[in-house]
């Protein structure tokens, strides 16, 4: 396993100054954020890439600023549309080849909608297909507001779809009312990635290391999935003071990954 950052946590710095914090932090991997059209243009990807070189960080997953549109591109009858969003989302599968990633993190359909899950898959697995087409995993993760809120959406999801993968959100489990072991053991052994984050009775986010989140034992539920993908921490940037004490929970990330696989 490896242990990252992903450059949302810097939000609103730019996502190549965020990068570049990551890199001189030494992490061994990171998460891309895109937060512009731009930043899908192939000058720009180089960019990011020769940071990440430069430090030995290995980019694991990008994640699309375009998630609240998702239920319009990818989850309505309006074939059309459709089509115009696969032909969108090619453009980040570009941009994450370019990286090095492998992972496309997907929030999907809104928790409101009423279709079936079976409609729900079918349209999932349009999008996932482009992806693979492009050597890209399309990973559904789980998010409140979303369809993907409850562990009961990832057995069915897993049960419909043999090639489905899935991205655990720790903050999202907390904020959804359910365990992280509870989604955890529900999607099982097609998670093939993690964000991770603390939190307290207060407070439904914060840096790893600085709430109750039972990390060893998280890994240790991990490690009997045979995960051995990345734990990048995800907060937000009011969830922390200074840059120092991302780096701090980053360390004490990396010491239990580290201590866990030895």
């Amino acid at each position: 396993m490896l242990a990252g950052i992903s450059t949302a946590c810097f939000y609103p710095e730019l996502t190549e100054r965020a990068l570049a914090c990551i890199s001189e932090f030494g992490a061994q991997a990171a998460e891309i954020f895109f937060n512009a059209p731009s930043e899908l243009e192939d000058s720009f990807t180089r960019q990011l890439k020769a940071v990440a070189d430069g430090s030995g960080t290995q980019i694991l997953s990008v994640h699309p600023f375009t998630s609240g549109l998702e239920p319009l591109l990818f989850f309505t009858e309006y074939r059309r549309r459709t089509l115009d969003g696969l032909e969108l989302y090619k453009r980040y599968f570009h941009a994450a080849n370019m990286l090095g990633a492998k992972i496309f993190v997907l929030h999907g359909d809104r928790r409101e909608a009423t279709k079936p899950y079976r409609r729900y898959f079918e349209m999932f697995e349009e999008l996932a297909e482009t992806g693979r087409s492009m050597g890209i995993t399309v990973a559904q993760e789980n998010v409140p507001r979303c369809a993907s809120y409850c562990p009961e959406f990832f057995t069915a999801m897993a049960n419909a779809l043999p090639d489905a993968r899935f991205v655990l959100d720790t903050k999202q489990c907390v904020r959804a009312g359910y365990s992280v072991t509870q989604m955890l053991d529900a999607m099982g052994d097609r998670i093939v990635h993690l964000h991770i984050s603390d939190h307290n009775e207060k407070h439904d986010c914060l840096p790893v290391g600085k709430g109750i989140l039972n990390l060893a034992e998280l890994i240790a539920g991990l490690k009997r999935y045979r995960y051995d993908g990345g734990l990048v921490l995800e907060v937000y940037r009011d969830n922390y003071g200074a840059f120092s004490e991302l780096k701090d929970s980053y360390r004490y990330l990396f010491e239990a990954v580290y201590t866990a696989d030895a």
